[in-house]
């Protein structure tokens, strides 16, 4: 081979598999330009690029140039002058000229390359319907995107709504439709959607007005949708009705629901009382089930005829006043009954604003203890608006025998920070790196002090394994030392959580917290995002430390073993036979 011949192209560079797996780590650029490369980099390149799709039109340009269009009308003034004026408000996007046949085949190479599809008015600038009007109209096909298995549509009229049964289709497996809270769908919505995709998989629906019973529609679904394997609602639509009719699905394997107030909520007084009443074979497949309702319903449901206790996760979210009893016997009936649960939330959201704290009002090691007796749960969440009462030697207790334990969030963001209601310090970290390897997510309520801290001498057993440390609303001071001390037991790619939830869930007046409250919590997450900077650092030069220290006990081990291997040399009588004169 001469000095100017092209150098072969390695075999492994035309691998399907990895060139995916590498075209996907890289922009839609860089994609586009290594469809340019060869034949084979092309077929690969072209189906990452083409993917995900959230312009349609982008996507549609493949069949015709897309223009802005300005509807005209005549408008004549009192002088009968006529004149042409262009109104901005019925501009439009629209194609130039209108697509062929020929189009449409070209269109197809890149449209089965289309896995998910994304509509969001907000992204277009210009009414975009009378597009998708001729898309409609021109198609030479049914199915414009045959391989799509994912649509996303979230509509901000009627007509939005409208159009996005175009792209139903019968291989479509997740579906998520969004939509103002101000526009209800029309009543053929559910039964086109049924007709036209009838094997979904999960869907995603927040459609209805805030409070709407969404009965009638749910039914519809249910009995059309015999694949559907999970729903997702907005917070407060999983009422007692809708519980017992998702209790008939027989694939149900996934009932969630969705906090966002922009995609709709429900009305609290929907869930005020939860009393769903299940028949035989109720829920045979479902694994996982959250829940916004009162912990004593949700102990009666747990303890019915026909509850759904082979679950594997539970969420619960309450915005009603809970005491510490209630609590205990809610852990303790799923305990009993739902042996195979790994995973628990239990959010208890209520607040009365100015906040006290009544001695029988806060929850203590004992209320919880019964989350020990489930031999499967890994991962145990709860929220409350007081501390936890709880010692170092509960903790050390619970960490022993949870040696399983993944995921722990202790009751990290209590709305209560009164300095006098702090149980624990930093030394509360150190039995769940003892004793927990697997723990990947810790979160306590701490007091983080210099003073507490343990001597630079003492040995320290390290976390393993953890990913998030969460403090949500500790206190921290001295964040140096507070700083240095983490350093010592938590790995290279921790990173520290901090700050609250309280905001993020219930109606717009659960979430609000008035700036007496916010400011204080503020405060204390300013002081964790110091110690959160400097952490990163510490841990890699304690690493690069720690690695220095163990290369020169090798080398003084190497040392020690060759003085000995010469010691023992010089004592070893010489037997040479050779006598010297």
């Amino acid at each position: 081979m001469g000095p100017d011949s092209p150098v072969p192209a390695h075999r492994v560079l035309f691998i399907p598999e990895l060139l995916d797996i590498i075209f996907n780590f890289l922009g839609r650029d860089t994609n586009v330009t290594n469809a340019c490369v060869c034949k084979r980099w092309s077929e690969v390149a072209l189906d990452v690029v083409w993917k995900e799709v959230d312009d349609l039109l982008h996507l549609f340009r493949l069949l015709k140039p897309i223009s802005h269009q300005h509807d005209t009308f005549e408008y004549v003034s009192n002088l009968r002058l006529a004149f042409l004026i262009r109104d901005s408000s019925c501009a439009r996007q629209c194609f130039e000229t209108l697509p062929e046949a020929n189009d449409w085949v070209r269109f197809e190479k890149y449209a089965s390359r289309v896995r998910t599809l994304r509509f969001r008015p907000a992204k277009y600038d210009l009414e975009i319907y009378p597009l998708l009007d001729d898309v409609a109209r021109t198609r030479t096909s049914l199915e414009i995107l045959p391989n799509m298995h994912t649509l996303e549509w979230i509509y901000a009229s009627t007509a939005h709504m409208e159009r996005c049964k175009l792209f139903l289709h019968r291989r479509l497996r997740h579906l998520s439709v969004t939509a103002p809270s101000q526009l209800d769908p029309r009543p053929d919505f559910y039964t086109d959607l049924c007709a036209r995709a009838p094997h979904l998989h999960s869907l995603t629906l927040f459609v209805n007005l805030p409070g709407a019973p969404i009965d009638a529609e749910l039914r519809v679904l249910l009995q059309n949708l015999p694949e559907l394997k999970k729903i997702v609602l907005p917070e407060f639509h999983h009422t007692s009705a809708v519980i017992e009719q998702l209790s008939q699905a027989k694939n149900m394997t996934v009932v969630d629901f969705n906090q966002d107030l922009k995609l709709g909520y429900g009305n609290p007084a929907n869930v005020a009382s939860f009393a769903p009443v299940l028949k035989e074979g109720a829920f045979p497949c479902l694994r996982e089930l959250n829940l916004s309702a009162r912990i004593d319903d949700v102990d009666r449901f747990f303890r019915s005829s026909f509850a759904p206790i082979h679950i594997t996760s539970l969420y619960i979210n309450s915005y009603t006043d809970h005491t510490p009893n209630e609590v205990h016997t809610f852990l303790t009936t799923l305990s009993r009954q739902c042996q195979l649960l790994s995973k628990l939330n239990v959010q208890l959201y209520h607040k009365v604003l100015p906040l006290n704290l009544p001695a029988d009002q806060q929850l203590s090691y004992a209320t919880i203890k019964p989350i020990l007796s489930f031999p499967n749960l890994s991962s145990f969440e709860l929220v409350h608006k007081y501390p936890l009462k709880i010692t170092l030697d509960d903790l050390e207790d619970l960490a022993s025998k949870w040696p399983h334990l993944e995921n722990l969030m202790l009751n990290a963001e209590p709305l209560f920070i009164h300095e006098d209601a702090f149980n624990l310090d930093l030394c509360a970290l150190l039995p769940f790196a003892g004793h927990c390897p697997r723990l990947r997510v810790l979160g306590l309520y701490i007091n983080a002090t210099e003073a507490e801290i343990p001597s630079s001498h003492t040995p320290l057993e390290p976390f393993r394994a953890l990913r998030t440390l969460s403090l949500g609303t500790s206190q921290v001071r001295h964040t140096n030392a507070v700083a240095m001390f983490l350093s010592r037991i938590c790995p290279v790619r921790c990173r520290l959580d901090m700050g609250i939830t309280w905001t993020e869930f219930g109606t717009e007046e659960e979430r609000f917290l008035p700036p007496e409250l916010r400011y204080p919590l503020q405060k204390r997450c300013s002081a964790w995002h110091v110690v959160e900077k400097l952490l990163p650092s510490l841990i890699r030069l304690r690493r690069d430390e720690q690695e220095r220290s163990r290369a020169l006990q090798e080398e003084v081990e190497d040392l020690r073993v060759r003085n000995r291997l010469l010691m023992d040399k010089g004592d070893t009588k010489t037997r040479d036979s050779c006598i010297i004169v």
